[in-house]
């Protein structure tokens, strides 16, 4: 069997893990803590098929024979500090223009009152998901498909993996967990035909975020730079969620310009969001145009 039949296997094992295990999790965590009750079904099956994806890794790897990071196009990264802060601030500078954009048209509007104890989780969120992510998606998804299609077609093929993956989850949300709850969330990753503008105009914004992080990755052959975009893109919007509030109505009235978040409110959708995302690959490309593209 080729690496990508391989890596598809270990796709099939992590969701099947993720079907069987996240209905328990969800039992024995859901009223643990005050954050954990408000969390859907579709959350706490996102966290265990990560938490899979991430034991199976290594077993995986073996089984494909890549014994090391440079099989992977990866290299140690002597300027990760400074690349990471990089990363945070490429992201977070176009993030503050459109949110002026949101409030300046009152397409979002700020919360009566503000819930800033959310922030804790918010802070952990962007510090822990961005490096598991990153982990799998662009140091060894991107890394064995760089190998077997190229660069650009690797690139491509994962950032649309990366788009895909992040919708199995809220069209027709599980209200009452049952033992097969993981199986029929399965059947809600297609869009009813009322969200399917929505739907398109969120999967275009991440396959986007999925192509500048994949090239960040590749330039430098290193993740952590990528780890500071995607932090902060996800600090920022899920803060903006806290201290305000999308007062589109209905949600879809200014596409394509506007529309609201999809993914757990986390994936902007609309041509303006779209183009601060392309302001940030457009920072990316140019600072690593003109300094180091790559680590020794």
């Amino acid at each position: 069997m080729n690496p990508l039949g391989k890596l598809a296997l270990y796709l099939v094992a992590v969701v099947l893990t993720a079907c069987l295990l996240a209905p328990p999790v969800y039992w024995f965590l859901h009223d643990a803590h005050p954050f954990l009750r408000d969390m859907p079904f579709h959350r706490f099956f996102n966290r265990v098929a990560l938490v899979a994806a991430i034991l199976y890794l290594w077993p995986t790897l073996r089984w494909i024979n890549v014994c090391s990071r440079a099989e992977l196009g990866l290299a140690r990264n002597p300027h990760a500090g400074r690349d990471l802060l990089r990363g945070l601030t490429l992201a977070t500078l176009p993030l503050l223009a459109l949110a002026a954009v949101y409030f300046g048209f009152e397409i979002y509007r700020v919360r009566n009152e503000i819930n800033w104890a959310k922030f804790c989780p918010i802070l952990a969120t962007a510090a822990f998901v961005p490096v598991l992510e990153e982990a799998l998606f662009r140091g060894v998804l991107l890394g064995l498909a760089v190998r077997q299609l190229g660069r650009v077609s690797g690139a491509v093929v994962v950032s649309l993996i990366f788009a895909v993956i992040h919708f199995v989850r809220q069209h027709g949300e599980v209200t009452e967990v049952h033992w097969w709850s993981g199986f029929a969330l399965l059947g809600t990753v297609f869009p009813p035909a009322d969200a399917r503008v929505i739907t398109a105009f969120g999967a275009l914004n991440l396959f986007v975020i999925g192509l500048i992080l994949a090239y960040a990755t590749l330039r430098t052959r290193s993740l952590w730079l990528g780890i500071g975009l995607h932090a902060a893109w996800i600090f920022g919007q899920q803060a903006l969620n806290v201290i305000a509030r999308y007062r589109v109505k209905p949600p879809d009235a200014l596409l394509p310009w506007f529309g609201p978040t999809v993914v757990s409110g986390m994936v902007p959708t609309g041509l303006v969001p779209l183009a601060a995302l392309l302001v940030t690959g457009g920072l990316v490309w140019w600072t690593l145009r003109r300094g180091r593209g790559a680590n020794a």
